[in-house]
């Protein structure tokens, strides 16, 4: 079953590379303008799970308080 599960999660990661790749080349997207997006993408990815991070060490905090 996990076979199935990578060949979909690869497939997916293939087809939004696809479709990128289309927007660059069907519609003049500067390639400068999809990598200030990944930049600001991930810039937002990295602020999301440092947030979830903190917020999972403050509950854990918390919980060990209780005891």
């Amino acid at each position: 079953m996990a076979k199935k599960s990578r060949r979909s999660f690869v497939t997916s990661v293939l087809a939004c590379v696809a479709f990128v790749a289309a927007a660059i080349w069907s519609w003049d997207l500067p390639v400068r303008d999809v990598l200030s997006y990944l930049v600001l993408l991930l810039i937002f990815l990295a602020v999301i799970i440092t947030a979830a991070l903190g917020f999972g060490a403050l509950l854990n905090w918390l919980r060990g308080r209780k005891k």
